[in-house]
């Protein structure tokens, strides 16, 4: 621009200057010397260039708003600007979303989509270390010795090293969770993208929200000793304590603790207690506490304690505790407890206990599974599985209590009303006895220790039926015979009095196994019968249980003696 004016006031000089340039000076009267009068003689200058000549440089600050320019005093001491373009090296073109920095002040910028960047720095400084960073690009840094405001243009080269696929296609971990795409702006993330290089530790930061805050924009490169954050923060690490009244954002590793209303997500490790309202998300590792009201998340093995109301998983290891309201699960091996009202799973071996509400699930079992629902275990059992309904595992090598125990094969013991082993014992059984002439019982379990389900009939006009459960032991004294030991509880419907009475029986027998797959048996049995408390005074009419054989009665509703049973076996 050209200006050649002589001998005139302030005012007409900036009027002239914006007709000139197309565009309108706007500014507080008591802050420009209007009525000075002066002499302008600029030759192919720059706006700017004409007014730091007529104003003083460094005394204004110049804004750009619509087809305004806004003329803003700065007092001395305070800050100055550096402006410029940022353009690749090789092709000329101008570089959008570039970061622009100093390193001491730890003030940043990111350059607009024509390449421009504005840097507001402070001038008590004597000098200013700029770099400059982009993804993909060399970081190019450049030494301001003069605290002055200025415009500097820098040329950035593409980078020429091999980069792995997280550097060319991402942000860093922590951006890319559901959370960080939600809370961090667009700015933020690219500034993570582009510097990944430079950190700076500092003793403490207070921040409103990300980027508003005591380290600005470059706050997701700062490592804290305390760090308060209002609303939310987004910090590069922590080593000491983070405060939070929302959410807490952390690029690396947390030291000590680390406590939010609502959510903590760490892109590192945490080594101490992380505390959080809703939701606390680790992607590396966990040594220390974890408490939350819904729900805890660890990428990496936990050591310590996972508490939480809800769901809590660890994509790794455990060894510690997890307490869940809901369910508990690990990736790998769990050495320790996993407590929960609903469900747990242990990807891997479990070297310890699960307790739970409905479902345990684990490869293998070490130790102990109990709930109120059913227990899996997809390898061996060294130990205990408890439940209510259903207990399952490839190998027992310990102790099934279930109503339902299901197992491929089994050295230990399945104690339940239906035991079902793939390669264990099954023995269907038809027999006589002192009560009833016709029985039928299946036998299914192990030989140290076997189920019982149990029926039996009289063929009388009106005939009674018995069902029953016990348990029973097979201990081997030859190849084809061996010695039988059995616990039954049964009920007894007699037809001709419609009366139910329950009967106890203990027997031992001989079993002689001719050829495979057929067996004989006999032996005494010891029963005792109670009449229930409905028949309580009514007199025995016809034939009762146990009447020829030798035995004593219990008051006037029961009588025990001294039987027999009889009958063959196959399978």
């Amino acid at each position: 621009m050209d200006v050649h004016l002589s001998k005139k006031t302030v005012a007409e000089v900036l009027k002239t200057i914006g007709k000139k340039g197309g565009f309108t000076f706007s500014y507080m009267s008591n802050t420009i010397p209007e009525d000075s009068i002066v002499s302008v003689d600029a030759e192919q200058k720059t706006v700017r260039q004409i007014l730091d000549n007529l104003l003083g440089e460094g005394n204004y600050q110049y804004k750009e708003y619509g087809n305004y320019l806004i003329l803003q005093y700065k007092p001395p001491g305070a800050y100055f600007y550096v402006t410029g373009i940022v353009t690749d090296k090789h092709t000329g073109q101008r570089v959008p979303n570039a970061s622009v920095y100093e390193r001491h002040q730890l003030i940043s910028t990111i350059t607009n989509n024509d390449g421009y960047y504005r840097l507001r720095l402070r001038d008590r400084y004597p000098a200013a270390a700029i770099s400059v960073s982009k993804d993909l690009y060399n970081d190019t840094s450049l030494l301001l010795l003069a605290a002055r405001d200025q415009e500097i243009n820098v040329s950035i080269s593409p980078s020429t090293r091999t980069l792995n696929t997280i550097e060319v296609t991402g942000y860093s971990t922590v951006e890319k969770t559901w959370f960080g795409r939600l809370l961090l702006s667009s700015r933020e993330k690219a500034q993570s993208m582009n510097i990944r290089q430079f950190f700076a530790d500092k003793p403490y930061q207070v921040s409103l929200a990300p980027s508003l805050g005591t380290h600005g924009r470059m706050s997701g490169q700062v490592v804290n000793k305390f760090s308060l954050n209002v609303l939310g923060g987004y910090t590069a690490g922590v080593d000491g304590v983070e405060i939070a009244g929302g959410f807490n954002i952390v690029k690396k590793d947390v030291d000590n603790v680390q406590v939010a209303g609502v959510l903590n997500i760490t892109g590192g490790k945490v080594h101490g207690v992380q505390v959080a309202g809703l939701h606390n998300n680790v992607l590396d590792s966990v040594t220390g506490v974890q408490v939350a009201g819904v729900s805890n998340m660890a990428n990496g093995p936990l050591r310590g304690v996972q508490i939480t109301g809800a769901l809590q998983h660890v994509h790794n290891s455990v060894n510690g505790v997890q307490v869940a309201g809901v369910a508990s699960s690990a990736g790998g091996k769990v050495e320790g407890l996993q407590l929960s009202g609903g469900f747990n799973t242990a990807g891997d071996s479990l070297h310890g206990a699960q307790i739970s509400g409905l479902f345990n699930s684990a490869r293998e079992i070490h130790g102990a599974q109990i709930t109120g629902g059913a227990n899996i275990t997809k390898g061996t059992v060294k130990g205990v599985q408890i439940s209510a309904l259903f207990n399952k595992a490839h190998v027992v090598e310990g102790v099934q209590i279930g109503l339902i125990n299901i197992a491929d094969s089994t050295t230990g013991y399945s104690i339940g009303l239906i035991n079902i082993v793939k390669h264990g014992y099954h023995k269907l059984s038809m027999f006589s006895t002192d009560v009833l002439p016709v029985n039928v019982a299946w036998k299914s379990g192990s030989r140290q220790l076997y189920s019982i389900l149990t029926g039996g009939m009289n063929f009388d006009r009106e005939p009674s039926l018995l069902l029953g459960y016990g348990m029973g032991r097979e201990m081997l004294l030859h190849p084809k015979l061996s010695l039988t030991m059995e616990l039954l509880v049964s009920t007894l419907h007699m037809g001709r009095e419609n009366e139910n009475s329950q009967l106890y029986r203990f027997g031992t027998s001989l079993m002689y196994k001719p050829v495979k797959g057929l067996a004989i048996f006999g032996g005494p049995v010891f029963t005792l019968h109670f009449r229930d408390e409905a028949g309580e005074g009514k007199p025995y009419i016809g034939p009762r249980p146990g009447a020829d054989y030798p035995g004593f009665n219990l008051g006037n509703n029961g009588r025990g003696w001294l039987g027999w049973q009889l009958g063959l076996t196959i399978f």
